[in-house]
């Protein structure tokens, strides 16, 4: 009786999985659009009486975001790294805004001075590898989700079926005396 129980509130919980991940999908799209807004607001650009003011030769600054899709810039190794390659480009780091992205600045006369080269480009936007692992898992989980409930449901069927045999007799007619 207790593996019947058990297996009617597991294939039951399917609402509240479904619940869950959709509340942890919110979180991560929150997240998103604040990163997308704090960029937003921290990435002004000159106007064009600014433009005017500033001495041809030296044209002003460019900036870059780069980003990682996992927390890589928390290690001070990785940063270092980071900014050397970055370096060869001419960018210089401007800030950190946190541990997935890096803001870079460099001299707009440094633009046509710098020719791209086989191992780096000067305008990548991402550092690591762009592969999601988290698109992966959210497959895998919805696959689950689905199939367990299912499979769990026929489970309880079949122990449901074994604890009440059926008879395949008709039932007998009452003796009379």
């Amino acid at each position: 009786m207790a593996e019947v129980l058990l297996l009617s509130l597991m294939s039951g919980s399917l609402g509240v999985s479904a619940l869950l991940y959709y509340q942890w999908w919110g979180w991560q799209e929150q997240l998103s659009q604040q990163r997308d807004e704090e960029e937003e607001q921290l990435t002004t650009y000159p106007s064009k009486e600014e433009q005017r003011q500033v001495s041809p030769k030296l044209g002003g600054w460019e900036f870059k975001i780069l980003r990682s899709r996992r927390n890589q810039f928390h290690d001070p190794d990785v940063l270092r790294k980071v900014c050397q390659e970055e370096a060869q480009g001419g960018w210089i780091l401007f800030e950190k805004l946190d541990d997935r992205r890096l803001r870079f600045k460099r001299p707009m006369a440094l633009r046509d001075k710098i020719k791209p080269t086989a191992n780096y480009d000067p305008y990548r936007s991402y550092y690591g590898s762009r592969f999601e692992w988290e698109s992966l898992l959210s497959v895998i989980l919805l696959m689950i989700m689905a199939t367990l409930p299912a499979y769990l449901g026929y489970r309880l069927v079949i122990l449901a079926q074994r604890e009440t045999p059926f008879s395949s007799s008709p039932p007998s007619a009452p003796l009379r005396p």
